[in-house]
């Protein structure tokens, strides 16, 4: 187990490298620089000025230099500091992380809850009105982009509830209800496209284990059909769940940017999205390292709850 994990926590770097350049290139292509940014269009400065501020910003030196200086401290644990705010990224970054640790934890658990359940549903009751709902349902989840959802919820509770979630964040240690009621919608926003995914999968996966021989076997000796199907074909229809919830953390986090602007959380998908119009090279640079890195960690985990769900996988 200890040689597999060492293995796997090897093979990151190169992806997280890849990942950082590709990063810092994209950046620079877009028109514009913080600079450009910061001054506008504005007739009072000279150009000696603005390559002054280019020259204290590290801009004016070589791509390759600029990449070399920023990784060579990114492996010392130093990501630099904002342009802007002149505040340390690790600092900003640990500032908005639990907000989004939060909200993505909260879609996983809405979409996990949702999508087993109706994903056991439409495998048991195969064929029937209840499977053809579900999988609409599903195929409605998957196509609505997270962004409508929100405003859509957003305009429904106003509306039609008259209630508004509140704007202004609150850590959940401070007041549980005022932040459950803040976290709830945009929660709800991603955990659809990912209860979709695993109403899909979960039903697959199950539909093909309640045609195995110890299914049927389960079933002569009498069990109820609820123990055959929650202690006996569930736990071996897991796998490949997990490993569709896996991936779709990344979608969520993804998906996060979005959403926290539309509800104004302050994570760090809404400090990626504002940094980027800010041309904030630093704050994007060391946002996306860490989204990478969050990413490719919980799919160690996924590989790692393998062996916890089925004793016959192996590490060692």
């Amino acid at each position: 187990m200890q040689a597999y994990v060492l293995k796997r926590s090897l093979s990151v770097m190169p992806a997280l490298l890849g990942v950082s350049v590709l990063v810092f290139l994209l950046l620079r292509l877009i028109p514009g620089d913080v600079v450009d940014q910061m001054l506008g269009a504005q007739n009072t400065i000279t150009e000696g000025q603005r390559q002054s501020l280019r020259h204290f910003f590290g801009l004016d030196q070589p791509l390759p230099v600029q990449f070399w200086e920023w990784i060579r401290r990114v492996f010392v644990g130093d990501l630099g500091a904002s342009f802007r705010t002149a505040t340390p990224v690790s600092q900003l970054l640990l500032s908005r992380l639990p907000v989004t640790l939060e909200l993505t934890a909260l879609s996983m658990l809405i979409g996990s809850i949702i999508g087993i359940s109706t994903g056991i549903v439409a495998a048991v009751w195969r064929n029937t009105p209840l499977d053809d709902g579900a999988r609409f349902v599903s195929l409605v989840g998957l196509s609505i982009p997270e962004f409508w959802q929100g405003t859509m919820l957003l305009l429904m509770t106003s509306l039609w509830l008259h209630w508004i979630p509140p704007v202004e964040y609150v850590e959940p240690w401070e007041d549980p209800l005022r932040n459950l009621s803040i976290m709830m919608l945009p929660a709800l926003s991603l955990g659809t496209v990912l209860a979709a995914n695993v109403t899909r999968m979960t039903r697959s996966a199950l539909l093909d284990v309640l045609s195995r021989d110890y299914v049927r076997t389960a079933r002569a000796k009498g069990l109820m059909e609820r123990a055959v199907i929650l202690r006996h074909a569930l736990k071996n229809a897991l796998i490949p769940v997990i490993t569709v919830s896996g991936l779709q953390i990344g979608y969520l986090l993804g998906g996060a940017v979005i959403v926290e602007q539309v509800f104004t959380l302050p994570g760090i998908g809404r400090l990626l999205l504002d940094s980027i119009y800010g041309r904030d090279y630093p704050v994007v640079q060391g946002a996306v390292l860490v989204v990478a890195f969050g990413f490719v960690l919980v799919n160690l985990v996924v590989d790692l709850l393998y062996a916890v769900v089925d004793p016959r996988i192996s590490y060692a």
